[in-house]
């Protein structure tokens, strides 16, 4: 085996040397299995024939077990729906919510999204600048301007977050670095194309 054979591969020799093992092996798995299927089958076709005679008796056995098959599914459906329905209602909200946060919202949308609310964070607070100024100035009142200083929690905006957690922060993909564990030799490396019908090797991705 240690020698390399003129015309088989090492593996060829090997599996040659454990061969009466396997096949020892693999026949009393196949014996196992066709003595258990035949001590739960054999008792129950007994039955089958005691209690059905005939080719029409087993039709109709046949037939009825389908039926109350859909009888059980029916019963057990009827008592499920319900609890099914306000589950299938509860994912709705959960997703919902997640789309009202934001999760699913791409990097570009999220720019787009902060800029607009400081955009209109600006405005407001320019319109508020401008109006506390003008009533000072009317009333000639440096009072009167630190008046509008105080804050009313209730008008407070909440702050947006440094970070928002979102779907297309998941590394996802071979080029993707945060997706990588370990390397793979090149000849284990899927093909990078990715056609209809997927070609030779490829994975998918």
């Amino acid at each position: 085996f240690n020698i390399g054979h003129w015309n088989y591969a090492p593996i060829t020799m090997w599996l040659r040397a454990r061969r009466p093992a396997m096949e020892r092996v693999i026949g009393d798995v196949w014996s196992t299995l066709k003595c258990t299927a035949s001590t739960v089958s054999t008792p129950a076709s007994r039955v089958i024939d005691t209690n059905l005679p005939g080719f029409g008796y087993k039709v109709l056995g046949f037939l009825g077990a389908l039926v109350g098959y859909n009888f059980f599914v029916m019963y057990v459906t009827s008592r499920t729906e319900a609890w099914m329905f306000l589950e299938k209602l509860r994912l709705y909200a959960v997703g919902d919510e997640l789309v009202h946060r934001g999760f699913f919202m791409s990097d570009a949308e999220e720019k787009d999204t902060r800029a607009e609310a400081f955009g209109h964070t600006t405005e407001r607070l320019n319109a508020m600048w401008e109006a506390a100024l003008a009533d000072a100035t009317q009333a000639k009142s440096f009072d009167r301007l630190c008046a509008h200083l105080e804050v009313d929690e209730a008008q407070v905006p909440e702050l947006p977050k440094p970070m928002s957690w979102r779907f297309s922060m998941m590394p996802y993909g071979r080029e993707d670095p945060d997706a990588k564990t370990f390397g793979f030799a090149a000849v284990d490396t899927p093909a990078s194309g990715n056609t209809p019908l997927l070609d030779m090797g490829s994975h998918g991705d």
